[in-house]
């Protein structure tokens, strides 16, 4: 029991050691990034985010949930660190739920057939195709209904490694709350219960001030838990000084419609002529075609600078499909509102597809967003928009 106790002390220490972190009167914060391995960006104030999902996962005494677009990357460090924590947590007795979405199964494959065969753990393939159209983009965990990360990591070694992410770890109960029982009704939905989300719009959920949930699509959130695109209309509307945005793409084209999906836009550029000074940054993936028309309709827009980054390709490792890229989702307003999604900015992220965002009124932790967004701003990997000129797609496969 002596040897138990102190171990839960050193697993405690540990996971609250790292350079920042904030204490509120009952809840902390804990930003936790991926930064691409042989670059000059740094990591600042932040936590490696495979460190904070290990140490997470060693505190489970009786469940984890994952909610997961994919999973893949079993034996590659570091997610391999992750799978190891996992199947330890299982092995003592923790009940550990998958729920990945059906559209990636492929490419989860491996690790789907890992899990399944291992006692306590249990898949759930998530299907939306039927009801909305879309996927499950969300990217989050639950460690006993006391603790949770949110962000735009996915279950993939590359996102541990070679993808500039940004995610939240917090124990603020009326979000563990909230994203328990939106965990619950995907479950039991994908299980078989028809009713499971006439079930969660009759939940009620309250939130903070200065750190709350959102989440899409709005019919199917609980009760008291706000639509995304509305909260980020609203914080956009309310800007006064800046407004600065990172996602891996911006787009207003609505496949299979002939009319855009400019809510965004118009908020921006709205604020643009209001004097609000706006940066957008992308990733050099947003250089296709439709987007990049996207891209160059805001950045001819007084007040509006739109950058993308491009990260070089691995030296010791070569081409990587799907990496080498920025994927965090983060918006800051006025260094007063900050934003960390799981989602990307267009229509069927908002309209079609599980996603979710932590809302911070927190100055603390939105210092430390902000200098992680300075940091790649002003990086060698960030070039301005070229409005004269016709980019040539990147390679991602």
């Amino acid at each position: 029991m002596k040897r138990f106790f102190a171990l839960f002390l050193v697993v405690l220490v540990s996971f609250y050691a790292f350079s920042f972190e904030y204490k509120g009167d009952n809840f902390k914060v804990i930003i936790a990034t991926s930064i691409p391995v042989e670059t000059d960006l740094s990591y600042g104030k932040t936590a490696k985010a495979y460190e904070v999902w290990i140490n997470a996962i060693k505190t489970a005494n009786k469940s984890i949930d994952f909610s997961e677009f994919y999973l893949t990357g079993k034996d590659r460090w570091p997610l391999s660190l992750v799978v190891k924590e996992i199947v330890n947590a299982a092995n003592r007795g923790v009940k550990v739920r998958f729920l990945v979405d059906v559209k990636m199964l492929k490419n989860s494959k491996e690790l789907v057939e890992y899990f399944s065969k291992i006692p306590n753990i249990k898949v759930t393939i998530f299907n939306w195709k039927h009801l909305t159209g879309g996927i499950n983009h969300s990217k989050y965990f639950i460690v006993d209904n006391k603790l949770c990360f949110v962000g735009s990591q996915n279950f993939d070694w590359r996102a541990l490694k070679h993808i500039h992410e940004t995610g939240i770890l917090t124990d603020e109960p009326h979000i563990v709350k909230a994203l328990s029982l939106i965990f619950n009704a995907d479950w039991d939905y994908n299980n078989g219960d028809r009713k499971a989300y006439e079930k969660l719009r009759k939940q009620k959920v309250t939130f903070r001030d200065d750190i709350y949930l959102t989440g899409s699509p709005d019919r199917l959130l609980p009760d008291g838990m706000d639509f995304s695109l509305n909260e980020l209309l609203n914080m956009i509307n309310s800007a006064k000084k800046s407004i600065t945005i990172q996602l891996l793409n911006y787009s207003t084209f609505v496949h299979g419609k002939t009319e855009k999906f400019d809510a965004i836009s118009k908020a921006l550029i709205k604020a643009a002529n209001r004097g609000v000074n706006v940066k957008l940054l992308v990733s050099n993936w947003n250089l296709r075609k439709p987007g990049v028309d996207s891209l160059k309709e805001l950045a001819r827009v007084k007040n509006i600078e739109v950058r993308f980054v491009q990260i070089p390709v691995s030296k010791k490792e070569g081409f990587i499909p799907y990496a080498r890229v920025i994927h965090s989702k983060v918006v800051i307003v006025d260094n007063k509102v900050g934003w960390v999604s799981t989602s990307n900015f267009g229509y069927d992220y908002f309209y079609k597809s599980r996603n979710v965002e932590v809302v911070l009124k927190i100055k603390p932790v939105l210092n430390v967003l902000r200098e992680m967004f300075k940091n790649l701003w002003n990086s060698k990997y960030a070039h301005k928009l070229n409005l004269k000129r016709d980019y040539k797609p990147p390679k991602i496969t």
